[in-house]
Formats: C-alpha cells, structure tokens, sequence
C-alpha cells in the first residue's frame, strides 16, 4: 500500500464504516480506540468474501494476486517473522511420525498454526513481536475459517443437504413473503462452530440437561486475572499480559479445569449432576467462563444458612483472613466512579419503571 500511494499520490484510500439500523449497536458498534487487532471483512448481506483479494506488486512489475493458501503468502506478509523466507503451510504438508513404520499424515491448517503458536525454549521472533504476534493469529484464524467454509461451499452434495427438506423450504416461504431475492444456497453443519445451527444445539443440549436434572443451583463467573503467577513468569522483557494472548488462553484453561475438578470431583458445592459452561471473549475485556451447576436433592440449597456458606456480601476480616480481603478488594470491589454510575442508573431505572 506504501509504495503504491508512492507510485500515484493523488490515489486516495479511506476506510469507512456504515452502521445498519436493523442490527444491535452493542454488538456491530464500530471500532474506537483501542489496543486490539481485528480482521474486518466488507461482503454481501453481512457475510464474508468467498475469496479474499491478496495482492502483492513485484519491483518492476503489475499487481499480481495471490491466493492465501498459497505458502509464500505469509513470508511475504510478514517478512520479520519469516526472516529467511521459509515457506508456511500448503495443502501437500506431511508430517512424519518418528517410529518404525515412518507413517505420513497429511498437516491440516489448524495444526500447522498451532504448532507455530506453541512457546519453546529460545528467543522467539513471532512471540517477541507484539502487535505483529496479534494480526498473525487473527489471520490464521480467517484463514482457517475461510478454508473450512470453502469446503462447505465446495462440497455441498457430499454433505446431503436435500436431507434438510424442511429447512429448505422455510427459506423458500420466507423468499416468498418478504419478496427477497437469494442467491446460491449454502448450508452450514452443525458441526461448525459459530454457526447459528451450532448455536441452537448447544441450546438445545442445555435445555434437555435442565429439563432431565431440573434448573440450576448455581451460576459461577470465571474471569481470567492477568496478575496470575502463571501468566507474569511466561513474560519476557517488557511483555505486557495483553501481548500474550496464547499464554492467557492456556492459564485461564488449566485453572477452569482445576476449578471443574474442585467443584465436580471434591464437591466443594455438594454433589453435582450436570454442569455447563461457556467460554465468552468480550472485545475490550479478558476471556471469561460462566458456569451453571445443578446439584442433588442434598446439596440444595433451602435456607439462608446455606446461602451464607457460600455465598457473601461482606469483605472478609483483614486480621483473621488477610490474603482473601486483599484478594477481594482488589479484584472485586469497583472504584468510586463505578459505585457513582452504578447507584446513577439504577435511580434512573427506577424512576422510570424499570427493573
């Protein structure tokens, strides 16, 4: 882009965002100012490209398009990263498993990247390169995700989507009421994540679970702390928690786990029958999990007695309990600012009515 506003000044390049009325402003909201890195893709109807357009423009020579399968895309995207212009991934990557039989499996996209992901021993470029570190996963996350819905969009027939002869035709009635017109038909599996399917099953799942073992007892907030020893000793130099995002991921995984293990196995809550949880990544905020637990007959809690067992409103005693007050107020306890606009809007909602 540098070289070709240095080829043609008078080229202007801008970058708009249009807001739709229709969709929900807390989730499509544009961008502010902020430290974090995002791939924005421009589509029909909200979806994204099937093709993305990479070009690249030799010395000397026109612009040339490159497909992001191709493994010369990231040495050329990221020369600091690839310093001696080795090639990345491509559809006819082996790996070799070291036994006797010398078996070939074929490395799949995902694979690849995780291993480039994963902290060994050494000084590591990709790990030490801050921002960079940022968009090199963004993009292998679209790219993986654009490799797994052209499969789907290729291989349609294979995946017998005339089997879903009733969704098929509520599309075909909501075509006909709302006089839209719509173009190539393409049906996502419920095994792909993010999807709407996907999402309705998982609800579905829930609700069978709570339909069989009755409501919830208790709804838990796991929220990853970036001061967490774990995390600080990985950094080097002068690495901040949000520089890492790989080392986040993996702490906040083995300390659910070791939370999930406490909870289902110690029964530190009573005896559990099912539990559900998600994992949520909020745009300016720190992954976090919310967790719902629906325990037996005994473990229930009846009385206040038992929600006092678990459950307080109180900051712990600094002379008997030291280390859980200053956990407490540092890690749960708002500033004034936020107690001002907490107490602010909830007078507002109830002078209105609201609740």
């Amino acid at each position: 882009m540098h070289r070709l506003v240095q080829e043609h000044p008078t080229t202007s390049v801008k970058m708009l965002f249009l807001e739709d009325k229709n969709l929900d402003m807390r989730r499509y909201n544009a961008p502010t100012l902020c430290t974090e890195v995002a791939a924005i893709f421009v589509g029909d109807n909200g979806e994204p490209p099937a093709n993305r357009d990479i070009c690249v423009y030799p010395v000397g020579n026109t612009c040339q398009s490159i497909s992001p399968l191709n493994q010369c895309c990231d040495p050329m995207t990221y020369t600091l990263r690839f310093p001696r212009v080795e090639c990345s991934w491509n559809t006819g990557m082996e790996h070799v498993e070291e036994r006797r039989t010398a078996k070939r499996t074929r490395v799949t996209q995902l694979q690849y990247y995780a291993y480039r992901l994963s902290q060994r021993n050494g000084f590591s470029i990709l790990h030490s390169s801050g921002k960079l570190l940022h968009q090199y996963i963004v993009d292998a996350y679209v790219k993986t995700k654009g490799s797994r819905l052209h499969f789907l969009r290729q291989n349609q027939k294979d995946l017998q989507i005339e089997l879903y002869r009733g969704r098929l035709d509520a599309l075909e009635c909501r075509e006909h009421n709302e006089i839209i017109r719509t173009g190539k038909l393409i049906i996502l599996p419920s095994s792909f994540q993010g999807s709407p399917r996907h999402m309705q099953q998982n609800y579905q799942d829930a609700m069978t679970m709570v339909r069989k073992f009755g409501k919830p007892d208790f709804f838990l907030t796991f929220t990853c702390n970036p001061s967490w020893s774990e995390i600080l000793n990985c950094m080097e130099g002068v690495q901040r928690p949000e520089d890492r995002p790989d080392i986040i991921m993996c702490v906040l995984n083995m300390k659910l786990k070791e939370l999930l293990e406490d909870i289902c196995k110690h029964g530190i809550f009573g005896i559990v029958l099912e539990y559900n949880y998600v994992i949520e990544f909020q745009k300016r905020g720190l992954p976090h999990a919310h967790i719902f637990l629906t325990l037996d007959s005994e473990s229930k809690i009846r009385t206040k007695d038992d929600i006092d067992k678990f459950v307080s409103a109180e900051l712990p005693d600094p002379c008997t309990e030291l280390r859980l007050f200053q956990i407490v107020t540092k890690c749960m306890v708002h500033d004034p600012m936020w107690n001002y606009l907490y107490i602010k809007n909830a007078y507002v909602d109830a002078k209105s009515g609201r609740i």
